[in-house]
């Protein structure tokens, strides 16, 4: 047994000889790029878990316009990796790379195996974590990304990220399911900032959401925060994100 695992169990055979409950830290990596960092969606999953009684400790690591090979490739990238052992760990990969995947798997093949290497990284330091594939979102900009509707650009990137997962040996966020839901039917939530690509604060609140069910398996209680955003409408985005992951009813 390593040291660092002798020394835990003999401080938790302590506490629990003095009567004393200790709460393991749930420790949380997220890597990505502009999709994570705008409006902080790393720190909201922080802000829900505390507020759900979670003890938690959420680190990201970050760059613009940054795909899974760029982060290969990046001395902060691995050495955010090797700062584990992780519990859960979110990749989440150029905003188009899944879709592209999806429609052209030959030409794109590169982004499976940067996809695998970047999960097998995760686990050679974290070897039990959990990891997870993040399926982003449809946008507007650009003509969908270049895909010429939410439906299609949708689909392309839950097939890719699919893809991405099963060559890696994670599991799919379905953020992008989350927010396809959400645009239906409230579309007087904005999900989007002016650009219509990134997430508004209400958009990385979703994703947020959607992360902390993954990780946890149950609904929110009422003492769930909103992050300062409107308490119906968080309330809603909650429920929307309860419906995806937990396949809750109405």
């Amino acid at each position: 047994m390593h040291t660092t695992n002798i020394r835990t169990l003999c401080v938790l055979l302590l506490l629990a000889a003095a009567g004393i409950t200790a709460t393991a830290e749930d420790k949380v990596l997220c890597v990505g790029n502009s999709f994570t960092f705008v409006n902080d969606a790393h720190l909201r999953l922080a802000e829900l878990a505390e507020s759900q009684g979670r003890d938690i400790k959420v680190k990201a690591v970050f760059e613009g316009g940054y795909t899974f090979r760029r982060h290969l490739c990046n001395d902060k990238t691995l050495k955010a990796l090797s700062g584990g052992p992780y519990d859960y760990v979110f990749l989440q990969d150029q905003s188009q790379t899944p879709a592209y995947l999806a429609e052209s798997p030959k030409r794109c093949r590169l982004v499976l195996r940067d996809a695998k290497e970047l999960a097998d990284r995760v686990r050679i330091y974290s070897r039990d974590a959990k990891i997870w594939i993040e399926q982003t979102w449809a946008y507007e900009k650009d003509n969908f990304g270049n895909f010429g509707s939410w439906e299609n650009f949708d689909r392309m990137l839950r097939r890719g990220a699919k893809k991405m997962a099963r060559k890696s040996h994670a599991s799919v966020s379905p953020i992008g399911d989350a927010f396809a839901l959400c645009r239906q039917e409230r579309p007087d939530i904005s999900l989007y900032k002016d650009d219509r690509h990134h997430q508004s604060e209400a958009g990385a609140y979703l994703k947020a959401c959607v992360n902390y069910l993954l990780i946890y398996g149950e609904p929110f209680n009422a003492e769930a925060t909103a992050c300062g955003l409107d308490a119906e409408q968080a309330a809603y985005l909650r429920h929307a994100a309860e419906r995806i992951v937990l396949k809750l009813k109405d």
